[in-house]
């Protein structure tokens, strides 16, 4: 049975979303979520960076409020705290945990739940431990990364990160770190990817690397991007793109009219990045390139790979 969420009553929207957070079937969760006030305690400690193959989620810890979470997971991350592999049943020992695995559910306005290397959603680190709940730490903004669990105090690697408050969420799940806006937007696209009836993508979401930033360090670089591409745009497409495109001024002492046709190259930020004169009145030339030098685009990004856009801009003067 394939469901849609969008047809289902609150209440059964909120029983199905509370079944992805479970590392098995027993869990569930109370009524559908609802706002509530932005929260009490600020994120403190160390700043966990997620590598994944759709972008870089960056959140930071609530040591204070969490340390058995924190400690668990940067232990596991790091490769400092020793676990069985769920699926071979070894003992492993100086070995990072989550590098490589996959995000094993995902769903839209809800969350994306990962730290199973089995991507099954039934692996753990052959261990569990208990919870931890703060009565002020809640899930009452986007952004929450949290501890799974099949039932109280069943901790183990799987977690969990928010894209929207989700208050029936409330001290039922470990609450450890707050994710930025940015990353925000990634776990927003990753939940959106295809996927089967079981909510597992149809192409793995990998978690290509976890790195652990101490406080007062630099973030790591980001991962080599993709290969920039350029693509060829017809000029009428591109013409509904512009966001920013005050009109030319022809130069005062220039009675001519007529219109420039420039070859353009715009960047994936949105900005025209060159442009070289194709045709058009010679005294002209100059007052169109400055002027599209000032026009501005919707950035060009498609799957999360930079694109630069290929194409032809008229200026006409009057």
């Amino acid at each position: 049975m394939k469901l849609t969420y969008t047809l289902l009553t609150p209440a059964l929207a909120a029983a199905f979303a509370a079944s992805a957070l479970a590392q098995t079937s027993s869990n569930s969760l109370p009524d559908a979520p609802q706002a509530t006030a932005a929260a009490l305690i600020h994120p403190n400690g160390p700043t966990v960076v997620m590598d994944t193959s759709m972008g870089r989620i960056t959140c930071q810890f609530f040591q204070k409020q969490a340390p058995k979470a924190v400690a668990n997971f940067i232990g596991l991350a790091e490769g400092t705290k020793d676990w069985t592999d769920p699926a071979t049943k070894t003992k492993q020992h100086n070995k990072r945990y989550y590098d490589g695995t996959i995000f094993h559910r995902v769903i839209p306005d809800f969350m994306i739940q990962g730290g199973d290397p089995t991507g099954t959603g039934m692996g753990d680190p052959g261990y569990a431990f208990a919870d931890e709940f703060d009565p002020n730490l809640n899930f009452d903004q986007p952004g929450r990364l949290a501890m799974a669990n099949s039932g109280p105090n069943t901790n183990g690697s799987q977690f969990f990160i928010t894209e929207q408050a989700y208050d029936s969420l409330n001290q039922h799940y470990t609450l450890f770190g707050q994710c930025d806006e940015p990353s925000v937007l990634v776990v927003k696209t990753i939940a959106r990817v295809q996927r089967n009836r079981n909510d597992k993508p149809l192409t793995p979401v990998v978690l290509k690397k976890v790195t652990i930033v101490r406080e007062g360090r630099p973030l790591p670089p980001l991962p080599n991007a993709a290969p920039r591409k350029k693509i060829a745009l017809a000029p009428d497409v591109v013409e509904k793109l512009v966001t920013y495109h005050p009109a030319p001024e022809k130069p005062g002492d220039v009675r001519q009219s007529g219109t420039v046709v420039l070859d353009a190259l715009i960047d994936e930020k949105g900005d025209v990045e060159s442009l070289h004169v194709m045709s058009g009145p010679v005294m002209l030339q100059q007052a169109a390139l400055d002027a599209v030098k000032t026009w501005r685009y919707r950035p060009f990004l498609l799957s999360g790979v930079a694109i630069a856009v290929k194409t032809e801009i008229s200026v006409t003067f009057k």
